[in-house]
């Protein structure tokens, strides 16, 4: 039996669980640990591989589900073997990466306010956890406070799993490409394609959360002005040439914009990600 311990840099606030493949993982209230077990391993260093693996996409599920960003601390990792014989071997070796989360006690009550049952969200369970690229990009977004390479990775959550869709839906580029609003830009195209599949039956959450973007104008369509607008800063913050528009982190009004940004782009990787589950691409 195999067991590897990831020090995390703050004690837990929340208490969850999963199995992926008979490898378990664990973080507990009050605990500054992650916890990884399970039998088979070739040596210690494919143990730490195996467990590092799984710890890394329970924390991004952690991320993206439940507000509850991650960090392993790369100091220090703790592996222990126990062989079928009861013996018992305890190594220190360099871990990798850190951060918080927050919860709440709640409750159920009847017609006249009495509690009938009360529980708390940060004990949230065994929770199912499913492989996800673009999960890693939005948990990796919030290991910084940087609103431009925030954006940036949250842009690439949301723009891994249009790709995924666009992949089941069979379309080539230049389908892609004239679904933009210059019928030009395959990336544009790419975000429309998947912002229609996540609210064309109903616009309105994402338009609650993006009318306060600059730029937007509430009397016209709302999913077409999301893709340009968003695929805009895309562009302005991850390209710096000399002719073009172009964000500057030290420029006080390209900040302020950036940063508007980030509650619809987040909003707009984590819809994604939801739609990435039920439909298990």
């Amino acid at each position: 039996m195999w067991k590897v311990y990831f020090n995390l840099n703050k004690p837990s606030q929340l208490e969850a669980n999963t199995e992926i493949n008979g490898v378990k993982a664990q973080v507990s209230q009050g605990s500054d640990q992650l916890v990884v077990e399970f039998a088979e391993a070739c040596n210690e260093a494919d143990a730490q591989q195996k467990a590092l693996t799984v710890a890394n996409r329970f924390l991004d599920a952690l991320s993206w589900k439940f507000g509850a960003t991650f960090v392993i601390d790369p100091a220090t990792q703790r592996v222990e073997h126990v062989s079928p014989t009861g013996q018992k071997r305890v190594s220190i070796t360099v871990g990798d990466g850190a951060i918080l989360v927050e919860g709440a006690i709640v409750g159920e009550k009847d017609s006249s306010g009495n509690i009938l049952e009360v529980y708390d969200s940060n004990k949230l369970g065994k929770i199912d956890v499913k492989p996800s690229e673009a999960a890693s990009h939005f948990r990796h977004a919030h290991w910084t406070d940087d609103p431009f390479n925030r954006f940036h990775d949250l842009y690439l959550a949301a723009e891994n799993v249009a790709s995924k869709i666009q992949l089941v839906k069979g379309l080539d580029r230049n389908k892609v490409k004239q679904l933009s609003e210059s019928e030009q830009s395959y990336e544009e195209g790419l975000l429309k394609l998947a912002l229609d599949e996540c609210f064309g039956s109903n616009a309105r959450p994402l338009s609650q959360v993006t009318k306060n973007l600059p730029g937007f104008d509430d009397t016209e369509k709302t999913i077409p002005q999301v893709a340009k607008i968003l695929y805009r800063y895309r562009c302005e913050v991850d390209h710096s040439k000399a002719l073009r528009d172009k964000k500057i982190p030290s420029n006080p009004q390209d900040e302020k914009e950036v940063k508007a940004a980030l509650s619809p782009m987040e909003f707009v990787a984590k819809s994604f990600l939801q739609y990435e589950e039920i439909h298990s691409l």
